[in-house]
């Protein structure tokens, strides 16, 4: 346990201090935007409904992994279902509770400063605690021993609480209502009353107070003014924003996990065990290195490609041993491939005794054969995780699958932002490793995913750079191109940055970019996959391994032509000249390439000029001399467009006069 500890100490740090890498919260939930856009789409309900109360048992693990709370437990829908924030969970899945809420924005509320506000609610449905039906009817007092317990953690793989940030549990006292008064009646709102709470604090503290990455809270249920036909409870947290001087570097923080919800009677303070056998964490790849690759590249090599061994974490959350067996099974959509692990029998000890199980056939598989190459250009294939308790049925087991995906693209990332990397000062530059098994091959398109930053102040040009390799770090620049981020509005929109002319790479090579400014590009981090080697950044002239655990959201696109699609940027190393540079006249001239000249920009392309934060400041049509009398003294940029709107080119100047 000490092992894993040091796994997260090393993963927050960056988090805070002065290193030149900085990892921030998210200000924009990519996944629950998602989410709630296509429940709207289908015209479904994401919402519980109160008119009929549930009855006991209560009970909620997360693990179903919808995103949003389930509207057949809870009423409001601004906590965030997921697998990707909980470190060493109950189960596979929590319930998170941050600044950001149903749309994946974060709250209006959300001012920076020392001053918290409340922020998300997760709030049960009415429940009955006045009385049960089985198997006889009769009314509920305080000596049924009803009692809501839950599992809680602070941080997970988010930004750690603040002291004075706090995660609260309220029981509904009195529902709302009409009160009578002289004359008619007038509305008495829902009255609350505070039964728990717990302070803010970082989770390496947090487990070094209690032993445990998940607590155990129960809280008895006695006073009567609770046992009626609508009772309910909810959580909320409060939350405080960090202040910044640059509003880019501001972001989510205070984040809570949640578990295995449980509100039954019968029980009692030592009702602390459930009985079953659970996968804590998802499917890992069954690739070495990546999360994801290109299918050509990974049929050249498959043998090294493939993993030998992949890590399961599982648990058996009993209190006393038992036998279990665990298989995994491989196949393809056509049903053409099939390949199956047996890892046999195996007891696996409580919780508490050994709370993750170390036995090599259980926690580390083997993998004995390769996935089949082909000429196809993608493939996928079908990984099935089975955990059962021996003999069947004697315990509840747990299953879990996942996609392994070979399609045109290098990925280490799992596709969903945890937090936001960023560099600073101007000038830093940001390189990430590939390597080819087949060489030549061609660099087609750069994707990134950027996050959101409050005000998106953060729409700076940077120069999306390549390298090739020299003594295992960045060497000689292959390609750069002066471009802006465009911001994720929902999950998997990565932008996509064409490389035209297309690039022909070999061997290992590097991707990333040089900042003009000191701004967080906010370029989306991976928490939960680490490839950590394979990421450099410089702010000096010498190039350093990151110190970050995680992956960064940056993915080459190799091989066959990809078509432009809308939205997708065209990215060419075309060198233009302005000048004089800097200007002192009223008239800025522009040299271009012959090739440029002979495309359809002198027709009806457009110059557009901007200053260093974004803003338009000029917009005219293309000439070889333009007015800027109207710019003040400053540094901007300069960018060329075609007839179809691709950017061709982009410099800067200065106006000193």
């Amino acid at each position: 346990m000490r092992f894993f500890l040091l796994i997260f100490i090393s993963l927050t740090t960056g988090i805070v201090g002065f290193s030149q890498e900085i990892l921030t919260g998210l200000q924009f939930n990519p996944v629950v935007k998602a989410r709630a856009e296509a429940l709207q789409r289908m015209n479904l309900p994401y919402t519980g409904s109160d008119t009929i109360p549930i009855a006991m048992p209560f009970f909620d693990d997360f693990s179903a992994n919808k995103v949003f709370p389930s509207a057949d437990r809870w009423i409001d829908h601004y906590a965030f279902e997921n697998d990707d924030f909980p470190v060493y969970p109950i189960n596979l899945g929590a319930m998170t509770l941050d600044a950001i809420n149903d749309s994946g924005n974060m709250y209006p509320t959300a001012v920076p400063g020392p001053l918290n506000f409340i922020a998300d609610h997760l709030t049960s449905r009415y429940i009955r605690l006045d009385s049960v039906f089985s198997p006889v009817a009769r009314a509920l007092t305080p000596a049924d021993s009803i009692y809501l317990s839950f599992f809680y953690q602070p941080q997970g793989r988010g930004k750690a609480p603040q002291k004075n940030d706090s995660i609260l549990l309220e029981f509904l006292a009195v529902p709302a209502h009409d009160s009578l008064i002289p004359g008619g009646t007038t509305p008495v709102p829902d009255l609350w009353r505070q039964m728990w709470f717990a302070n803010g604090m970082p989770l390496d503290t947090f487990y070094l107070k209690n032993n445990k990455w998940f607590v155990q809270v129960m809280i008895p249920i006695t006073d009567t003014i609770f046992f009626k036909k609508k009772f309910r409870f909810r959580f909320f947290n409060y939350v405080s924003l960090a202040s910044s001087a640059l509003p880019s570097w501001q972001s989510n923080t205070a984040q809570w996990n949640l578990d295995n919800v449980y509100l039954n009677l019968g029980r009692s303070k030592f009702d602390t065990v459930y009985p079953e056998l659970r996968f804590v964490y998802r499917p890992p790849s069954l690739l070495n290195r990546y999360e994801s690759m290109p299918f050509t590249q990974y049929c050249d090599d498959p043998t090294n490609e493939i993993t030998d061994t992949i890590d399961i974490v599982m648990t058996n959350r009993d209190i006393i041993p038992h036998a279990a067996t665990y298989k995994y099974f491989v196949t393809n959509p056509a049903g053409s491939f099939s390949k199956s692990y047996d890892g046999g029998s195996y007891t696996m000890q409580p919780y508490q005794t050994d709370p993750f199980v170390t036995y090599q056939k259980f926690a580390h598989p083997e993998v004995s054969f390769l996935i089949p190459i082909s000429q196809a250009d993608s493939a996928m294939f079908l990984m099935k995780h089975v955990l059962t308790a021996s003999p069947p049925g004697s315990l509840p087991g747990d299953t879990m699958q996942a996609y392994q995906k070979f399609f045109n693209y290098y990925a280490y990332d799992d596709g969903t932002p945890e937090a936001s990397y960023g560099l600073t000062p101007t000038g830093s530059q940001l390189a990430y490793r590939f390597r080819l098994n087949k060489s030549p091959d061609t660099l087609r398109a750069i994707r990134m995913y950027f996050n959101k930053t409050l005000g998106n102040v953060s729409q700076q040009f940077f120069y999306l750079t390549i390298w090739n390799e020299n003594s295992g770090k960045p060497g000689d620049t292959l390609f750069t191109s002066l471009v802006m981020p465009k911001y994720a509005d929902s999950i998997n929109k990565f932008v996509t940055y064409h490389i035209y002319p297309p690039l022909s790479i070999t061997g290992t090579f590097f991707v990333g970019c040089k900042q003009t400014t000191d701004d967080n590009l906010s370029i989306g981090f991976d928490m939960y996959n680490n490839s950590r080697n394979e990421i450099f950044w410089n702010t000096s002239g010498v190039w350093n391994p990151s110190s970050l655990t995680g992956s960064l959201m940056i993915r080459p696109v190799i091989g066959k032509p990809i078509p432009v699609g809308i939205g997708d940027i065209v990215s060419r190393s075309l060198k233009i000249t302005v000048y004089p540079n800097p200007c002192s006249s009223v008239t800025l001239s522009i040299h271009t390439p012959e090739t440029t000249e002979k495309s359809n920009i002198a027709e009806d392309g457009s110059v557009i000029i901007t200053d260093l934060i974004g803003n338009l400041r000029l917009k005219t049509g293309y000439s070889k001399q333009i007015d800027v009398s109207s710019l003040s003294n400053g540094l901007y940029f300069l960018e060329i467009r075609s007839r179809a709107g691709i950017r061709m080119a982009v410099t800067k100047f200065i106006i000193s006069r």
